[in-house]
């Protein structure tokens, strides 16, 4: 561990939290506009790109469920799927069990756009990994998965 590591850390517990998180903080920004830049190389907003990634996934998964998983109003979820039927990305089908619920599927032409904007995001993580030695990636995928779940548990305190 570098000196400054050691400094960083005192008994397990961080000296300096603020410039942890805006190093944390940094990292989420830099990461997010190379993420944009590369979403507007596929033709896409990151709204669209993430949306399309959520529906591929979640086949036949309804707007509501999109906008619960988001964490994004409904009207806003709304809109972006409108963007997304007009420019022949995604498909809008009535559910044939219930048919007031509304499936979303991603169409061909929306995977195309997909696969071109996880292909650059693919070619990002490889030169991020290059850059850790497999000691720092493991650190750094343990401390990932770590605050995912505490931010879930303070998600769902919150939501009671």
């Amino acid at each position: 561990m570098s000196r400054e590591g050691k400094e960083k850390l005192l008994n397990n517990r961080v000296e300096n939290i603020g410039g942890v998180w805006t190093d944390f903080g940094t990292l989420i920004s830099k990461f997010t506009k190379i993420s944009r830049i590369n979403a507007r190389k596929a033709q896409l907003t990151l709204p669209q790109a993430w949306a399309l990634q959520v529906i591929s996934v979640r086949k036949g998964i309804s707007p509501k469920e999109i906008s619960s998983y988001s964490g994004t109003t409904l009207p806003s979820i709304t809109d972006l799927l409108d963007g997304l039927t007009a420019l022949k990305y995604i498909y809008r089908a009535r559910s044939d069990k219930d048919r007031r619920k509304v499936e979303i599927s991603i169409s061909e032409n929306g995977k195309e756009r997909l696969l071109k904007f996880q292909k650059m995001q693919q070619s990002m993580t490889e030169q991020l990994y290059k850059s850790l030695d497999t000691e720092n990636m493991s650190a750094f995928s343990r401390i990932v998965s770590t605050m995912v779940k505490a931010l879930d548990n303070l998600e769902k305190m919150d939501s009671e």
